[in-house]
């Protein structure tokens, strides 16, 4: 309903934490770890944490440096298999202690491929790494997705692929399993630029995404996985038209005062409260916009 969630008739709020490895622990393959994930799964449920927010695999090859690995979609539309039942297995486990997992299909940064891989898939060009290119040359190279139909046809069929897959352990098409709390369009979508092209074609990809998702799962949630006005160049009337998509049920906010430049790493002491400050601002600016759009509004990462 407008401006909170509400489960079995009760307003829900929640703990959460990331846990983007889930369905790599739940495999039988290269880094499972059965008894390790019903561990963890327990330990989290003991300190109230239900809910999970987890990456649905990595795209490209393995031996790239800084990324994820095993990685689930190894070339377009080609999985790895036991990761995928790894996905089925660790929402059977969800399921068993009444926890949710907020999953994502995309990523902005390279660490799981996400637009780099989709964009290398699509032109040949070979994907930056920030770690050893540096940061502003890959954020340039990145921006070309928002513009590129065939990366983004790439995304959208994965997206299709797995939004509508059915759970071969259950039999349970994941549309219908109440351990989903929601799907989520990437990791920290951003936009890269403000040129006004970029900005459209990055509204009308995740317009594009958010039909998609909602025409083959009328029963979950969706969000963008947006950092807020970061994610968004600091732009409020970008950051208002990403949140009013059609489809996207609730607002999300990222705060990385350190990656961010809001404390210097060699002043720590002095600029943590100045930091603390931007922080509550950024809280309290991202609230009021929810409100205006009668949205939730959940702190993802912090």
């Amino acid at each position: 309903t407008a401006g909170h969630c509400v489960r079995d008739g009760k307003p829900y709020t929640f703990i959460a934490t990331n846990f983007w490895y889930g369905p790599i622990l739940a495999s039988e393959g290269r880094g499972g770890d059965i008894d390790r994930l019903r561990k963890e799964l327990d330990a989290l449920k003991a300190l109230g944490i239900e809910n999970l927010r987890v990456l649905v695999g990595g795209d490209g090859a393995d031996g790239v440096y800084s990324r994820v690995e095993p990685t689930l979609q190894t070339a377009p539309g080609v999985y790895n298999d036991t990761l995928l039942v790894g996905l089925d297995r660790f929402l059977v486990e969800l399921g068993k202690r009444d926890m949710q997992a907020v999953l994502y299909v995309n990523n902005s940064w390279e660490w799981t491929g996400g637009y780099g891989q989709y964009l290398e898939w699509a032109t040949g060009e070979k994907t930056l790494i920030p770690l050893v290119d540096g940061y502003w040359p890959f954020m340039q190279q990145m921006r070309k997705f928002q513009t590129s139909q065939e990366a983004q046809q790439l995304y959208f069929n994965h997206l299709r692929n797995i939004v509508s897959r059915v759970n071969s352990i259950t039999g349970k098409p994941y549309s219908e399993d109440p351990a989903i709390f929601a799907w989520q369009l990437g990791n920290e979508p951003r936009c890269f630029s403000d040129e006004p092209e970029v900005r459209d074609g990055f509204i009308g990809w995740m317009t594009e995404a958010a039909r998609i998702v909602k025409e083959l799962d009328g029963n979950h949630l969706l969000s963008t996985g947006n950092e807020g006005l970061m994610g968004c160049e600091e732009d409020r009337e970008l950051l208002r038209a990403v949140n009013e998509i059609p489809g996207i049920d609730y607002m999300t906010i990222h705060i990385w005062p350190y990656n961010w430049s809001w404390v210097r790493p060699d002043h720590l002491a002095e600029d943590v409260d100045a930091a603390i400050e931007r922080t509550k601002a950024y809280l309290l600016e991202h609230k009021t916009l929810a409100a205006e759009l009668s949205l939730p509004v959940v702190a993802e990462e912090f």
